[in-house]
């Protein structure tokens, strides 16, 4: 979620002033470490989920003392235990069962508590996961909830895998894009449609696709915050920041361009 740091999350996160954030996937720790630096101007603290995190545990321990708790566990062992977070952060593994037990967790897990949902950042719901699942580590989702797989390439171009090349060769993908339960996006569209809860959903498709599901109830308590939020839904601004990611992923995976 770096990208998205200086221009949406940082502003966002200010206007909000968590006292508590959950971020599921801290990898190095880049986004973790820049949320708990901001968070402090308001004695926030950050809960990190992440099984195999790239940083050093014990001296984030040590340097952030009661302000930091990581959690070295797969999320949905995770959640269910949480205090009651104001933001949380999804950046974990990209796949329509993971993301959407993710979401229905937390909503089961406010109701538990009897708090309020949280304002929710997910990342890749675009090109190449928002249509495709990604597993790091397939044997831990269900068999029956799981798409065919193969560590080979990706195109913009072909719903398939390539034989040779592509994007991302090396990790478990999907055999195809689209279709029922397959990809991050659809994770979330399939959330919010079973929700008791309403939600804006707001798409920003630049450095892969950042997605905002912001509640409703908290868009009427925090009318600053939702209009912050509500800047990116514009059309005309998300087309243009649209064509901009084609052209990158163009660049990104050689090709002269990306058909639309």
């Amino acid at each position: 979620m770096l990208p998205f740091w200086l221009d949406v999350l940082e502003p966002t996160l200010r206007l909000l002033e968590p006292r508590l954030v959950v971020e599921i996937g801290s990898e190095s720790g880049k986004c973790t470490h820049r949320i708990l630096e901001l968070t402090a101007d308001w004695g926030g603290r950050v809960e990190a989920i992440d099984p195999a995190p790239l940083f050093d545990v014990d001296a984030w321990l040590d340097r952030w003392g009661e302000r930091f708790v990581l959690h070295q566990a797969p999320s949905l062992e995770v959640i269910g235990s949480l205090e009651a977070p104001d933001a949380v952060m999804i950046d974990g593994d990209h796949n329509w069962y993971t993301v959407f037990h993710e979401l229905s967790e937390i909503e089961e897990r406010m109701g538990e508590l009897g708090a309020a949902m949280p304002l929710i950042f997910l990342h890749d719901i675009s090109w190449p996961y928002g249509r495709r699942d990604l597993y790091y580590a397939p044997e831990m989702i269900p068999a029956d909830q799981r798409q065919p797989f193969a560590r080979k390439g990706i195109s913009p171009t072909s719903s398939e895998l390539l034989e040779e090349g592509g994007f991302n060769r090396h990790l478990c993908n999907a055999d195809h894009e689209g279709g029922p339960r397959n990809g991050v996006l659809t994770a979330v569209e399939d959330y919010l449609d079973k929700s008791a809860h309403r939600f804006r959903f707001v798409r920003i498709p630049a450095a892969f696709g950042l997605g905002i599901l912001l509640p409703e109830a908290l868009a009427v308590k925090r009318p600053a915050l939702a209009e912050a939020i509500d800047v990116w839904k514009a059309p005309m601004v998300e087309r243009f920041i649209d064509r901009l990611e084609t052209a990158r992923i163009a660049m990104l995976t050689g090709l002269a361009a990306v058909p639309r």
